[in-house]
């Protein structure tokens, strides 16, 4: 039994060490900080997927008109009902979705592929870390 207790002693030293090693390395923080989600893609990761993805627009239909990834549907909420027909009719089982808006920070992105998810059993639906804008507008 005194085994375990050491074991688990040492194995709570190592967490803690390891944990300020991040805490007081900036590039590990960084690192860590900045690593998507698992509902998010990269730009790099989107671009590597070519014309097999389906992009989604959540922004505004003003937003959208002025400019947007080439071949993006549009899909927000405020016109969801509407707008959702054409997804899920280019939309194929184990298709790649990308949804993106703004920037990061823009949470309709986030909420369009959740409901996507959800609603529309579209599982693939991710969000793109990253500005939309770097990977070929319109």
């Amino acid at each position: 039994m005194g085994w375990l207790r050491k074991s688990a002693a040492l194995l709570a030293v190592a967490a803690v060490l390891g944990g300020l090693s991040v805490a007081f390395n900036p590039t590990a923080r960084a690192v860590l900080l900045d690593a998507p989600r698992g509902d998010e893609i990269t730009v790099p990761q989107a671009q590597s997927l070519g014309a097999s993805a389906l992009w989604i627009d959540a922004r505004s239909r003003a937003d959208y008109e002025a400019g947007h990834v080439e071949g993006a549907l549009l899909l927000n909420e405020d016109a969801w009902g509407e707008l959702l027909i054409p997804v899920v009719e280019r939309w194929q089982p184990g298709m790649a979705v990308i949804v993106y808006c703004d920037s990061h920070g823009c949470q309709a992105s986030r909420k369009v592929a959740g409901r996507l998810r959800a609603e529309a059993g579209v599982d693939t639906a991710k969000v793109l870390r990253g500005e939309w804008s770097k990977v070929g507008a319109r």
